[in-house]
């Protein structure tokens, strides 16, 4: 027996063209023939006709002709339409779930679902919904019938962000559940847009004070008069015990690393020093850098299952993801010439050595608590030096 799935009405908010055709549409339209009753609708925002995601995104759950309605951004790649689809059926088979996202943050602070965040995997694995404090606005979904009762909020001091945040914590006030589940996505995001943050989660701490603190993918939102920040000497403390966990896993991998073999361009133990850096914030710079003119990101599965997004691009680089089976893995490293970038993401400690083994080159090794290990390969690792020059990006201990 089959897996069950729904065809889903995808509504997405756009005010740059190319990105939306490189991206969603890009990815809708490699998959329409096992999804042929799946439908997008762009709501286009070039000219901010719209002052709010939730007015937008409103307007085109609206026009929806499906059950169920799936709010996403514009620089989403999508991997697979049948999942997509997979978990509009559970939604449906499950009134108690209010929201169901792609990926959100639980009480403990853990993020739960897989997904490629720009370069790197990101998220708990489930393939059933969890239950979530929040979900990111970056793909979430509703009944179409509630979209139309219950609207996304149109408040001006939400605007662009934590509307997704928002109607979580209404659907929990109202006793139904905001959950998280696998929906295979890479979010090929460039930048990260702040502006007004704070004024959407206070508004949202004001609204709903007897549900903060509240765990959201950018930050915790916080109680009407500050309950559930921390202050300066706990976010110091935060800090320094973030900095001494990344220092003591880069210790172990440099250890790991002491019977790789070294050509020249290893030379003075260059490749041998572990960074600490979230190479998502920097990928763009190393490509400057390295004066590449494609990106190429690679992670390996977890659970069997492989995904492509081609065609897309940053900066006008070509870049290309994909999670691949790990044979596949190690091949894509053997055969990196020096001119071709390739950023190994998602590693495991065991098996960065044998995999920078494998290596024609030099390499760079890094790692960073919220995104894990990465192997850099295709550029001189004394060109991208000044990316991680900082104390911070120097392990605390090494050898």
């Amino acid at each position: 027996m089959g897996e069950v799935r729904t065809p889903v009405s995808i509504v997405c908010v756009y005010n740059d063209p190319a990105v939306l055709e490189s991206c969603l549409a890009a990815s809708v339209k490699a998959g329409p023939g096992a999804s042929p009753q799946t439908e997008v609708i762009p709501v286009d925002n070039v000219s901010n006709a719209y002052a709010s995601a939730g007015a937008a995104l409103n307007h085109g759950a609206r026009m929806a002709r499906n059950e169920v309605v799936v709010f996403v951004h514009q620089d989403v790649y999508l991997h697979s339409l049948p999942a997509l689809e997979a978990a509009a059926a559970t939604l449906l088979a499950d009134p108690a779930i209010g929201v169901l996202g792609a990926v959100g943050v639980d009480h403990r602070g853990e993020v739960i679902g897989a997904v490629r965040d720009r370069v790197v995997p990101l998220g708990r694995s489930t393939s059933v919904p969890v239950d979530v404090d929040s979900l990111d606005e970056v793909l979430f979904m509703v009944t179409r019938s509630q979209a139309l009762r219950e609207p996304l909020s149109e408040s001006p001091d939400l605007a662009w962000h934590a509307y997704a945040v928002e109607y979580c914590l209404r659907m929990r006030a109202s006793g139904r559940r905001a959950a998280a589940v696998d929906v295979p996505l890479t979010h090929n995001s460039m930048t990260t847009n702040l502006a007004r943050l704070d004024v959407a989660h206070r508004s949202v701490g004001h609204t709903y004070a007897s549900l903060v603190p509240v765990r959201t993918t950018c930050g915790i939102v916080a109680g009407e008069h500050g309950a559930g920040t921390t202050s300066w000497p706990v976010r110091r403390a935060r800090g320094a015990r973030t900095f001494w966990g990344e220092s003591v896993r880069a210790r172990r991998v440099t250890r790991s690393l002491r019977g790789v073999p070294q050509d020249r361009d290893h030379a003075r133990g260059r490749a041998r020093q572990v960074v600490l850096a979230d190479i998502r914030l920097l990928v763009d710079d190393v490509a400057r850098l390295a004066g590449s003119s494609s990106i190429r990101v690679i992670d390996p599965s977890r659970d069997g299952t492989v995904g492509e997004a081609e065609g897309l691009e940053r900066n006008g680089l070509a870049f290309s993801a994909a999670t691949l089976r790990w044979p596949g893995v190690v091949a894509a490293v053997a055969a990196t010439t020096p001119d071709q970038l390739l950023l190994v993401s998602g590693l495991r400690p065991e098996e960065i050595a044998p995999l920078a083994a494998t290596a024609t080159g030099p390499y760079v090794v890094g790692l960073a608590r919220d995104t894990g290990l990465w192997l850099l390969l295709g550029a001189d690792p004394a060109a991208l030096a000044p990316l991680w020059s900082r104390p911070r990006n120097r392990p605390f201990f090494v050898g």
